[in-house]
């Protein structure tokens, strides 16, 4: 009886460790702003098993993998004498709010770097725009937001209403969609 137990007991730690493991690490909780502008940086130490050039062959097939084929991709650049990649492309969000409104969508677009160091990778992502869309996809207003004046903090308290309800909606996919991003880079260095 005491077998079927321990064996119990271990099963459930092992569950509870692979769950913890599997959540996405939260590394941006909040917008940070450098010099008046939106910039989301973050180091991930990828260990000294591989050389630069190793790492950076992984980065470059990761960023293909990702980045090919997707529809809102506007450039994809490789830098092999730096070990860098620079890739701008757009995401859509639905800003749908609770009081049951119209579908509300923004597409983001952003620039994201990558540079390859001997102990690991910096991860940067900046210049970030948006731009609300109709239910076809169409650009509704051909106005570009700039992050600065949509999710930092000092742009959100300064609005009230559905303006700032949709501004925090906006934040929180923003904060969502940068740390899947670094999860799924910093995931190939593991």
């Amino acid at each position: 009886m005491k077998k079927y137990i321990v064996t119990a007991i271990l099963i459930l730690i092992t569950g509870i460790q692979l769950k913890a493991q599997k959540r996405i690490e939260q590394v941006f909780t909040s917008v940070p702003v450098t010099n008046g502008k939106v910039v989301f940086r973050q180091f991930i130490y990828t260990g000294s098993d591989l050389s630069a050039e190793q790492k950076y062959a992984l980065l470059c097939q990761w960023s293909k993998d990702n980045y090919s084929g997707n529809p809102h991709l506007i450039s994809m650049r490789f830098n092999n004498e730096n070990l860098s990649i620079t890739v701008s492309s757009k995401v859509e969000f639905n800003l749908s709010g609770n009081n049951g409104g119209k579908n509300k969508k923004m597409l983001m677009s952003y620039r994201f770097d990558a540079s390859i160091t001997n102990a690991g990778c910096i991860f940067v992502v900046r210049d970030i725009n948006y731009e609300q869309i109709d239910a076809e996809g169409n650009s509704a207003l051909k106005k570009i937001f700039t992050a600065e004046e949509m999710i930092t903090d000092t742009a959100i308290a300064s609005s009230s209403g559905e303006q700032k309800e949709m501004k925090l909606n906006l934040k929180k996919q923003t904060l969502t969609f940068v740390n899947e991003l670094y999860n799924n880079l910093s995931s190939i260095f593991n």
